[in-house]
């Protein structure tokens, strides 16, 4: 897929959810009482839903993150180690031969 292609169709893919999405919300504007630990407050089910999905994500992504700190810090040990295998090979490259 060439990347023109590829970029028309993520913009259709993004007006597409965004119209869903601006449905949906318009669909769910009942307004309910929701209740957690410390009290309680107003809010629509849309307005809920999003900010359930949002939290969810953003505890999705907070789990990752040792996961993401640990291949990264593999990764550079990596890095290094490819380099000095590298400045190793290039030494033996100069070194003359000998029968």
């Amino acid at each position: 897929m060439s990347h023109h292609v590829r970029r028309v169709f993520l913009i259709v893919l993004f007006v597409i959810v965004l119209v869903l999405s601006l449905v949906f919300f318009l669909k769910n504007n009942e307004v309910i009482t929701f209740n957690y630990i410390v009290g309680s407050t107003d809010i629509t089910v849309s307005a809920l839903l999003l900010l359930t999905f949002a939290a969810g994500a953003i505890l999705g992504v907070i789990s990752l993150l040792p996961l993401l700190l640990r291949l990264k810090h593999q990764q550079a040990l990596l890095q290094k180690q490819i380099r000095m295998t590298e400045k190793e090979v290039e030494n033996l490259r100069v070194l003359p031969v000998r029968d």
